[in-house]
């Protein structure tokens, strides 16, 4: 320690319960946190990409502020277009595509407000579960740890003090 002082080494049961607690709050950010993209002015367009399954699906919610023309186009990791759609919203309307991957690989995405403006939300949802491994891990860590605690001795820490 800076000070010069000593500090006791850390449990290994506190160490499996911490790392346990970390990865549960990591996986609930990982799902929970999804937020809409507002497209209007000077980006009216979104393009990202996703590694998929067979069976996986891409879900787009859109939501027009103004009317809008809408367009989605899919392409897979060859260069191949896969889908290509577009759409008229009327203002304050919303929208969901789903698109269901027939074949593995890497998928690119394009949402375009063509004209109008509004906000695109996209979800990946994947057949296997995998996104959900770190769930059992966590609780498993956790228990361990709580029976750690169980089984260790608590050790006492005696002073003396003299004048």
């Amino acid at each position: 320690m800076a000070g010069g002082g000593t500090a006791p080494s850390m449990k290994m049961s506190d160490v499996f319960l911490l790392v346990g607690m970390s990865i549960l709050v990591g996986g609930l950010i990982m799902h929970a946190w999804v937020s809409p993209a507002s497209l209007d002015g000077d980006s009216q367009s979104r393009e990202s990409g996703a590694s998929m399954l067979k069976g996986d699906t891409l879900t787009f919610e859109l939501t027009a502020d103004t009317p809008s023309s809408v367009s989605i186009v899919i392409g897979h990791e060859g260069g191949e277009e896969v889908i290509d759609e577009s759409w008229t919203l009327a203002s304050g309307e919303e929208m969901e595509f789903v698109y269901e991957a027939t074949e593995g690989g890497f998928y690119v995405y394009n949402v375009t407000f063509e004209s109008g403006d509004g906000e695109v939300l996209v979800d990946v949802d994947r057949k296997t579960g995998l996104d959900f491994v770190a769930y059992p891990i966590g609780v498993a860590m956790i228990g361990f740890g709580l029976y750690k605690r169980s089984i260790e001795e608590e050790d006492v820490i005696d002073a003396e003090l003299e004048d």
